[in-house]
């Protein structure tokens, strides 16, 4: 018998072995049919993106330079300059080999699922259905993908209540305006996401070019008109306002901002079951994303470190987003600072608008399985948009009452933001255990071998380096999820305390509870649909 015979649902098909990633074809579609039945699902989604479009999505996933411009201000009280640059490449480095081995994942088994679909065909028979379970409750439906899209939205909403502030000194902000604004943002998403779901791709291309213009639009400013600073500042110098007394602690808790403008970049694995040719693609996009983000994020971090000014001043500043001062003192000019900003605020918007596409599509795709309350109500899909409709309009509640958060709390991006590591690590953390689980024990095949769903996909790194790698994913992410949970401060009064570790500890707790009462004797994992 086969090596891989302990899984469920196998399915034997011939494959077409035509795999062009060029324009879709129909062989092409005829491929996507074979993979997605080998781990036993029907075609019900649309593929309508391409190479480009998938790069795009992911790409307004992270939008990594807006993200490490708006979160500038946790990295220079923990870490400061030399911190936040040696950190980046540290963290690019990291998550690179994090998405490797997801992206050989991403090319074995490309469906909508994800981690919870790949936990449950890697893991031993004993644990499978439980492991699946919680990483889809948990880590991936439940929190994951409801704290991303909120956590942009969040950024979105606060950046231009900010640029309104700076405008006109007389507005008191107030909690309660954000959550309004991101309301506004939240209908807007869900009208793109559903009514007019079918010209998204259109969509996230025209964000990836204004993602992309952008980073020159505010680069070119920046590096011409701002003062520039003794490159010594900045490569030598470290701060610890965040009182931790050890700059190492105080660096690796600095980092949540600049890991979180990685974030989410799994986003293109939920895609898969509308992205044509997508075990090639999805993990080509991914990399391609983080190759593109990773660099205009580094450059835009060494600009704005060279031109701020007296860092020192801008940490020990009140501004809860000190980088629009940031880039008035550059380029001189409070009217280039708020449209800068403004433009920065809508991207963050268009992130959020990615992150709802695809954690709807990861809770349909769970929701198929049978695996939550009201499942037959969530799995639907509108017959004209061929978009999972329902499961959009949960993950924008769910988001929108999350917002309410930021009524009551002082710190609430930073609660978000420990949501979204932790739920995102645990799931990465999980899903690459039990690769490298499957590729220690040797059950993994070379592709097109006996057609199970333990073969290797097209995308995937060979022999003791394909394994080191794995290896060091799992590393990073235990490290990721560990600090994300921290304060941005010591001793924090009891307002600035991160509530995010009982958040997710409250969830998971009711999620086992949940499988134990009920999904145990109902949830088999992913069912087979042909």
């Amino acid at each position: 018998m086969a090596r891989n015979s302990d899984v469920e649902h196998s399915i034997e098909l011939r494959a077409p072995t035509n795999r062009d990633s060029g324009t879709p074809s129909k062989a092409t579609f005829s491929n996507d049919a074979y993979e997605l039945a080998r781990v036993g699902k029907k075609e019900v989604l649309k593929r309508r993106f391409g190479l480009t479009s998938t790069v795009g999505f992911a790409c307004s996933l992270m939008l990594t330079w807006e993200a490490v411009i708006m979160n500038i201000g946790l990295g220079l009280t923990n870490g400061g300059p030399a911190g936040l640059v040696y950190g980046f490449l540290g963290v690019w480095a990291g998550i690179i080999s994090v998405f490797i081995s997801m992206g050989e994942l991403a090319s074995m088994m490309p469906s909508a699922g994800g981690q919870y679909h790949w936990v449950s065909i890697l893991a031993p028979r004993s644990a499978r259905k439980f492991l699946s379970h919680v990483t889809g409750m948990c880590s991936v439906c439940i929190i994951a993908w409801t704290a991303a899209p909120t956590a942009a939205i969040y950024l979105a909403a606060s950046v231009l209540q900010s640029t309104i502030a700076m405008n006109i000194p007389s507005y008191d902000p107030k909690g309660w305006h954000i959550t309004l604004i991101m309301w506004a943002i939240l209908l807007v998403c869900t009208v793109l996401n559903t009514w007019l779901g079918m010209i998204l791709p259109v969509i996230e291309v025209l964000i990836l070019l204004v993602h992309v213009l952008g980073f020159f639009a505010v680069l070119v400013p920046l590096v011409y008109l701002g003062p520039k600073a003794d490159p010594r500042s900045i490569f030598t110098v470290s701060f610890d306002y965040g009182g931790w007394g050890d700059l190492t602690l105080a660096t690796f808790i600095g980092l949540k901002g600049t890991v979180a403008a990685f974030v989410g970049t799994d986003g293109a694995v939920h895609m898969a079951e509308e992205v044509a040719n997508s075990s090639r693609v999805v993990p080509r996009s991914m990399l391609l994303a983080l190759m593109i983000n990773g660099a205009t994020g580094f450059a835009i971090l060494i600009a704005f470190l060279f031109t701020a000014g007296d860092l020192l001043k801008i940490v020990e500043s009140s501004a809860s987003y000190p980088f629009m001062y940031m880039l008035a003192s550059s380029t001189g000019s409070k009217g280039a600072a708020v449209v800068l900003s403004s433009m920065m605020a809508i991207l963050q918007a268009c992130a959020g608008l990615a992150g709802i596409s695809s954690g709807s599509r990861m809770l349909w795709s769970f929701s198929r399985e049978q695996a939550i309350p009201g499942w037959r109500w969530v799995r639907q899909v509108n017959q004209r948009t061929l978009v999972p409709f329902h499961s959009t309009l949960v993950v924008v509640v769910a988001a929108g009452l999350l917002s309410l958060i930021n009524i009551g709390s002082a710190v609430v991006l930073n609660i978000i933001l420990s949501l979204v590591l932790e739920a995102f690590f645990a799931s990465y953390m999980i899903s690459l255990t039990l690769l490298l689980y499957r590729r220690l024990r040797g059950d993994l095949t070379e592709p097109g071998q006996g057609g199970g769903v333990l073969n290797w996909g097209p995308f995937r790194v060979k022999g003791w380096l394909g394994t080191a790698n794995n290896i060091f994913a799992i590393a990073y992410s235990i490290i990721m999820m560990f600090f994300g949970c921290w304060p941005p401060e010591n001793h924090p009064a009891p307002k600035n305390i991160n509530y995010s570790i009982v958040i997710f500890a409250g969830v998971t707790l009711i999620s086992i509870i949940y499988y134990v009462g009920w999904a145990r004797k109902h949830y088999q994992g992913p069912l087979a649909e042909l």
